[in-house]
């Protein structure tokens, strides 16, 4: 029996593919020495770059790669940018919106209007005080039931705390006073896409297609199309464009770095499909 030959057009790509994810550990490793990534991050991220790297050694030796453990893979790992992308968020609402970021004392005299409450229950959720947060929200919101602000707030804490149902119902009511409301339409998309349900996903999608639609200024929202884009629908092309539409908007290093990562193993990935 013949020994097989080697495929070098095919190992040449796995060898660039091994190259490139190795470089990108030798990243990880300095983004995580930096502080830009925490201990769950850096180990979810870590896992899945160690995974591919297995599968490229063994599609290297000539083994059959696992389709399904491929995918399972890339499903968990597409959930930790979004972490990534909150923790940026929370930064950026305590710089730019008047909040006091965690642990800055309090100067002058005390507001106890619904907004400077609110501002305490954002500065407390950015802070991941979920309990704290959740107390002080629904103080705001027992004085002020229909102060949008303060039902994006709280149904990003029962986003978090896995009740996506209560998450959805308050985005609802924002937008029906507020239908161009991106940050609702965004959370509401990002929320129905992980729904394992094809209808479900699919208004997801539109979800976060009219927020994208309405060119908001900030990052997130074409993150979150792009990560759909390419988990979801395969759709390489249209994720790269999300992506490059984030970077337009000067997101900070740490993500500018992720992204550019994901493009580039994106187009790694194209361009072996195409040949």
């Amino acid at each position: 029996m013949n020994a097989p030959q080697p495929n070098f057009q095919g190992d040449g790509k796995l060898a660039e593919e091994q190259e490139f994810l190795l470089r990108s550990l030798d990243d990880l490793e300095l983004e995580y020495a930096d502080g830009d990534l925490s201990d769950p991050e850096y180990e979810t991220l870590r896992n899945d770059y160690m995974r591919r790297l297995a599968a490229v050694a063994r599609a290297l030796k000539g083994e059959k790669p696992d389709e399904t453990e491929s995918r399972t893979g890339r499903r968990f790992w597409w959930l930790v940018p979004i972490a990534i992308t909150a923790a940026v968020c929370g930064v950026a609402v305590a710089q730019f919106s008047g909040l006091r970021a965690p642990g800055e004392p309090i100067s002058g005299d005390i507001d106890s209007s619904p907004r400077s409450r609110l501002a305490d229950a954002q500065n407390l959720f950015y802070s991941d005080d979920l309990v704290g947060a959740r107390e002080a929200v629904e103080e705001v919101l027992r004085d002020a039931p229909h102060m949008n602000e303060a039902l994006l707030l709280s149904a990003r804490l029962h986003e978090r705390s896995t009740d996506p149902l209560s998450a959805v119902r308050q985005l609802d009511q924002i937008l029906q006073v507020e239908p161009r409301n991106v940050e609702a339409l965004t959370l509401r998309g990002w929320i129905l896409v992980r729904v394992d349900d094809p209808e479900v996903q699919d208004e997801g999608i539109r979800n976060l297609d009219q927020a994208v639609g309405l060119q908001p200024e900030g990052y997130d929202t074409y993150v979150f199309r792009g990560f759909v884009a390419r988990e979801l629908q395969d759709d390489f092309e249209l994720a790269i464009r999300m992506y490059q539409m984030a970077l337009d908007r000067d997101p900070p290093e740490a993500m500018q770095a992720q992204l550019g990562r994901i493009i580039e193993e994106m187009r790694l990935e194209e361009g072996s499909k195409s040949e």
